[in-house]
């Protein structure tokens, strides 16, 4: 997958339809994952949030309107995909400190945002440790559930314990990413240990690995922040676009927690180039 040319195609799609909704679903599918990994994904690489970026692209053509026609402002709301006139306001003015009225004067600052464009960039200040696993297929028995990330503390708070009272399993706890498109529900993930053997607890999911070679990287936690989201995206902008490797789109990327104080790890499957 070459993440640059898919986010660049990802901006010529909502360049084509900032004046129609946006399934974030279309977006994914065009650099082909999941909208868990390409929201986390779209983040580090623009530094910012899908929606975020897309509000701003409305509302700075919407300013166009605004000065070089006579449309009324309900109707340029509307237009760009606000539901009311009120609410398209209080995000104009959030945005460009004055009203959608007052921007039709002449004199008043306003701002605008350029289509992004994304250029691979060698930064090398960051290093990246790195080392190659190669494992047998496996089973992660646990819970699924199709928030993403968001599930990790409703799952550390109730999950965990229970797995452990059981006696069944112990850390480390492994987190399997939302699918690519070749699964049958592309934002399912789970969360569970790793265990196998013919008396898997019953009322649990599980979910099977396939063998694969992996690239392991391990990261330190940073409260408040998305460094497992962060350590992904760099991984697939940074490292595997430099490596002789490419990212296996059959098997789901794993984050590996509770094995090591204070860190956690990154599974990339890959194959060689």
């Amino acid at each position: 997958m070459d993440w640059f040319k898919g986010m660049n195609r990802v901006v010529e799609h909502i360049e084509e339809n900032l004046t129609k909704p946006i399934p974030y679903e279309s977006l994914s599918r065009i650099v082909g994952c999941s909208v868990y990994e390409f929201s986390r994904i779209f983040s580090f690489m623009a530094g910012m949030s899908i929606s975020e970026y897309i509000r701003r692209r409305r509302l700075s053509q919407a300013v166009f309107d605004i000065q070089n026609g006579s449309e009324k402002i309900i109707d340029i709301s509307l237009k760009y995909c606000y539901e009311s006139q009120a609410a398209f306001a209080r995000a104009f003015k959030e945005m460009h400190g004055a009203t959608p009225l007052s921007a039709r004067k002449m004199s008043i600052p306003l701002k605008t945002y350029p289509p992004i464009t994304f250029v691979l960039t060698i930064k090398g200040v960051n290093e990246m440790d790195f080392r190659l696993e190669k494992k047998d297929s496996f089973k992660i028995v646990g819970w699924k559930c199709d928030g993403g990330y968001d599930k990790w503390c409703e799952f550390d708070k109730t999950g965990v314990p229970q797995l452990q009272a059981a006696e069944l399993i112990k850390p480390p706890f492994w987190y399997v990413g939302a699918s690519f498109l070749n699964r049958e529900n592309n934002e399912s993930v789970i969360i569970g240990a790793q265990l196998d053997g013919p008396n898997l607890p019953k009322d649990m999911d599980v979910e099977t690995i396939p063998s694969a070679v992996w690239a392991v990287f391990t990261f330190g936690f940073r409260p408040g922040e998305d460094a497992a989201g962060e350590t992904y995206a760099r991984v697939v902008t940074e490292w595997l676009p430099q490596s002789n490797y490419s990212r296996n789109e059959s098997v789901p990327y794993l984050e590996v927690y509770g094995h090591i104080e204070n860190c956690f790890e990154i599974w990339v499957p890959v194959n060689s180039k």
